[in-house]
């Protein structure tokens, strides 16, 4: 193989390799569920099938409520010493 073909096979490679990399640091979707453990504690590294084998619940997250905007006080400064 000549040089040329050897950049290119390098090029081609490190693409591939960091395309999977890219890959894996971003979920496609949001988690929406988590492990809620016997003793109240939430471990969010647990699968579906770990959380159950280790007497766990599968426990659906509860929707985000926006806070209201009409009561909230508009923000004053701090008062000056």
């Amino acid at each position: 193989m000549t040089a040329s073909k050897w950049s290119q096979v390098a090029v081609l490679a490190a693409l591939i390799g960091s395309s999977g990399v890219a890959l894996a640091k971003e979920p496609m979707h949001p988690q929406t569920h988590h492990c809620k453990l016997a003793d109240g504690s939430m471990d969010m590294k647990k699968t579906h099938k770990q959380c159950t084998a280790a007497k766990g619940t599968w426990a659906k997250d509860a929707p985000a409520t926006p806070a209201p905007k009409d009561s909230a006080a508009p923000a004053t400064p701090a008062p000056k010493k």
